[in-house]
């Protein structure tokens, strides 16, 4: 009689340390998560505030930005293998960027594709800028 109470007791001790650790696993991941999102806004951000574009043309390229990298994490998620995976975000990059393409001009739209390929560098970007203030003064 005393085994079983003490494999009951042993198993709920194991089952309650199992729990505890999924909990703090989820409160980790979500933390990641949170900072994730908040790199990502801080990128967008900082890309849109290099074009030369109006406000109205900003805020459509911020939610397409966020619409892709959204449909780009669900493309991840299916863990295709090499070529197929290769071709979805393919697929993905050449519809997604239609309506876009039609408000911008080329070479805005040249760099928007590059910061979403992750080419894009605001340090140099901001180096470029500080060149031209030079030549000018």
């Amino acid at each position: 009689m005393k085994k079983i109470y003490l494999t009951i007791f042993c198993c709920i001790a194991l089952i309650g340390s199992v729990s505890s650790q999924n909990a703090a696993d989820q409160k980790k991941i979500e933390k990641y998560e949170e900072e994730v999102e908040r790199k990502k806004q801080n990128y967008i951000n900082d890309f849109l505030a290099t074009l030369n574009i109006d406000d109205f043309q900003k805020e459509i390229i911020k939610q397409s930005m966020n619409s892709y990298f959204i449909e780009l994490t669900k493309v991840n998620k299916l863990r295709l293998q090499g070529f197929q995976r290769t071709a979805a975000i393919e697929r993905l990059d050449e519809a997604h960027f239609k309506d876009v393409k039609t408000i911008v001009s080329e070479d805005i739209m040249a760099k928007i594709m590059d910061a979403i390929k992750g080419k894009w560098n605001q340090k140099a970007e901001r180096k470029a800028e500080k060149k031209k203030r030079k030549r000018k003064n």
